[in-house]
């Protein structure tokens, strides 16, 4: 796959993720839950694109945070599933305390610890995979409880390290984050903002310039270093993101990043109606529509290069507002998906069951124990 399709697909999935995914905020005062995925065709379980993969898919299991994400698109947007599994324990002000992710088979995949300082800042979050061996990264605050700095290793080699450093202005924008490991800085992150205080760019600084000597080509660390353009920001008076600007850029020489990709968005009475994605001419866009309680109702997303992956989604809910039917279509090719619920004393759900084309697949199920 070349560079601009992927990236085309890259923001189509980022836009599904960010305007398609449900809440599943838990009330109470909780003191442990326990999420898990069950298949009631062991025949359908969760998607891959490969049958040698493993319970995670593809990437495996990256994190706990991109699983959770991961999961819940796929499970509230589409016909499919990825896998879940993991239980969590919390504190009596709410904050994790751990946290250990499993395979289909009962076997752990990983284990998270998490420590806190007097403010409830996390100040460690430390992966475990075996007793002596686990990764870890720390964490440091201002007096303004924004992230000063990190620090992470892992256990087999502690003097290998990467360290990252956030700076910010006087408004505590953070302006730079610099990266550095055990032989000294690494490329960093460089934002501008406006007079409002609105992001407006994202650069990358490199400490070093390239030397090109023939056909070959040489980096030399430098004290003032390369800075490069990545993505710029464009508002309108109610500081809505108009448009956002993607530029590729050569990582290997002295020249300027050229523009790639232009991102623009339309509003209509304060809701996101069309995301429109532009390679010299219209590439593909999105469109949304919502229901008078502003849920959105339908996704549509055309790609005028490739109408095969043209796609649409309708959203039903019931009073409270939960996803009880997805329509999906592709193709020309609608598939229903519906979803029941079971709820606690608390009003949380307890179960979900996720049908597809009237066949019962897929159950969600969430164990919550409360503090007293």
């Amino acid at each position: 796959m070349n560079k601009p399709i992927l990236i085309t697909l890259l923001l189509l999935f980022f836009f599904s993720i960010s305007f398609g995914q449900q809440k599943d905020t838990i009330y109470g005062k909780v003191k442990s839950v326990r999420e898990q995925l069950n298949f009631l065709d062991k025949d359908r379980q969760n998607m891959k694109l490969f049958s040698t993969e493993g319970d995670y898919g593809h990437y495996g299991f990256s994190s706990a945070r991109f699983t959770k994400s991961r999961f819940h698109n796929w499970w509230y947007n589409t016909p499919f599933v990825h896998y879940s599994n993991y239980y969590k324990e919390f504190n009596k002000k709410g904050k994790p305390k751990s946290e250990i992710w499993f395979y289909k088979d009962g076997d752990t995949v990983t284990t998270y610890k998490y420590k806190y300082d007097k403010k409830d800042n996390l100040i460690q979050e430390k992966d475990i995979f075996e007793i002596n061996d686990y990764t870890c990264r720390n964490y440091t605050y201002d007096y303004k409880n924004k992230i000063r700095s990190t620090i992470y290793y892992a256990s087999d080699d502690p003097n290998l390290y990467s360290y990252t450093a956030y700076v910010r202005d006087s408004l505590s924008n953070l302006i730079e984050i610099k990266r550095f490991d055990e032989d000294g800085e690494l490329a960093s992150w460089k934002y501008k903002y406006d007079s409002k205080n609105r992001k407006i760019s994202k650069s990358i600084h490199k400490p070093y310039v390239y030397i090109k000597k023939g056909r070959s080509t040489t980096s030399r660390r430098d004290s003032i270093g390369l800075d490069k353009i990545c993505e710029k920001y464009f508002y309108d008076n109610n500081n809505n993101l108009l448009e956002t600007h993607y530029y590729n850029y050569v990582s290997s020489d002295n020249l300027p990043s050229k523009l790639s990709v232009k991102v623009k968005n339309i509003y209509r009475n304060g809701l996101l109606e069309k995301v429109v994605n532009i390679r010299d001419t219209i590439n593909s866009y999105r469109e949304y529509k919502y229901n008078e309680q502003n849920r959105k109702i339908k996704e549509t997303v055309i790609s005028t290069k490739y109408p095969d992956n043209n796609r649409s989604s309708e959203y039903f809910y019931d009073k409270k507002g939960n996803i009880i039917k997805l329509i999906c279509i592709e193709k020309n090719k609608p598939v229903t998906v519906e979803f029941e619920y079971e709820f606690d004393s608390q009003k949380n759900w307890t179960k979900q069951i996720k049908s597809v084309n009237g066949e019962k697949l897929f159950v969600w199920t969430r164990e919550i124990e409360y503090f007293e």
